[in-house]
């Protein structure tokens, strides 16, 4: 039997359904190829059970965006789905490469369950999610650390390691920004703090003492603190989260100790997902940890770029410019002040 084309019209175009759609579609016509090629037993089970877990994951990240916005028809979309995952138990169970009519209903069923499903029930949802972003209540705000909270000068680490090796600064940080990527490896969680020193104090020609090359690596921060009397604001009335590209030692030594800090709700740092903005699996961290969808979050980043990122996520992203510039965007979004 053909496999099972993936086609513009299946697109839902919310969040990550289109992506979930392709992996179940995938692993559809893999038990297709087993089923037509007389696959083992032993094969066909194994597959049937990698489909049943992750339609069942699939299945929840659906329902729970759904059951948030607080769709109307639900009921039938849940009962659709669990009546799926019990049809491919008993099909497992059933399963009989001899029997020629067994084999061609579990095809058939498992073609037109797709499509149908995605076309008629899944679809019905699109309109409704639309409107929901265009009328849900913000419950959050997620603030960006850097150039948000703080400003931050890395200059003033150049001069720092330029003090303990008596190297010009312009030449250590084209050593550090132009020539290598330790930085970004380091925010990314691809190395630890351990390599990282011992990575730049090879750069730089220097065995840095690793207590002073923390303090001057950590002393760039600068409070911003109007920021901070903003979150004191929201506080009463928002989940707040918390959402950088940093390292171990400037959570540890800087954003841990601001003096807002225990005021967030979520915290989401780029070396613990292992990935740096604007990667996707930042915003879905801080959303999996607030325990909110993404139309109910606003974030505010310095970065266009970042704040993009997470508008074409889904939440409302806001560009830091100026405190008064923020206010003004966050009543604009109607969040009470």
């Amino acid at each position: 039997m053909a496999h099972i084309a993936w086609k513009d019209q299946y697109r839902i175009g919310y969040k990550d359904i289109d992506a979930q759609h392709r992996v179940l579609l995938d692993l559809l016509n893999e038990l297709i190829d087993l089923m037509d090629g007389g696959g083992a037993p032993e094969q066909i089970s194994s597959i049937f059970q990698r489909l049943c877990s992750y339609a069942l994951l699939h299945f929840r990240n659906e329902e729970r965006y759904l059951r948030a916005a607080g769709y109307p028809d639900l009921g039938p979309q849940e009962s659709e789905h669990a009546s799926f995952v019990q049809q491919l138990l008993d099909f497992n169970q059933a399963y009989d490469p001899s029997d020629p009519r067994l084999l061609a209903e579990t095809r058939g069923f498992l073609q037109h369950w797709f499509l149908g499903h995605i076309l008629r029930s899944d679809m019905a949802y699109v309109p409704f999610m639309k409107q929901f972003r265009q009328h849900a209540t913000p419950r959050a705000v997620i603030f960006d650390f850097g150039n948000v909270l703080c400003t931050f000068d890395n200059l003033r680490f150049l001069e720092g390691l330029s003090s303990l090796c008596g190297k010009p600064a312009g030449d250590l940080g084209e050593l550090l920004y132009g020539q290598s990527t330790l930085t970004q490896d380091y925010e990314a969680g691809r190395i630890d703090s351990r390599a990282f020193h011992r990575e730049v104090s090879r750069l730089c020609g220097t065995d840095f003492p690793e207590p002073d090359f923390i303090r001057v690596y950590t002393d760039i921060f600068t409070p911003i603190h109007a920021t901070f009397d903003l979150i004191r604001k929201l506080k009463p009335g928002y989940k707040l989260g918390l959402l950088s590209n940093t390292s171990p030692w400037h959570f540890e030594r800087a954003i841990r100790t601001t003096e807002v800090f225990p005021l967030f709700d979520s915290v989401t740092l780029s070396f613990e997902v292992g990935a740096s903005k604007p990667d996707p699996r930042l915003f879905e961290d801080a959303l999996s940890k607030l325990d909110l969808l993404a139309e109910e979050c606003l974030y505010v980043d310095d970065l266009p770029a970042f704040a993009q990122a997470a508008t074409d996520h889904l939440l409302h992203g806001i560009t830091y410019t100026t405190p008064v510039a923020l206010l003004t965007e966050l009543r604009r979004h109607k969040v009470a002040l």
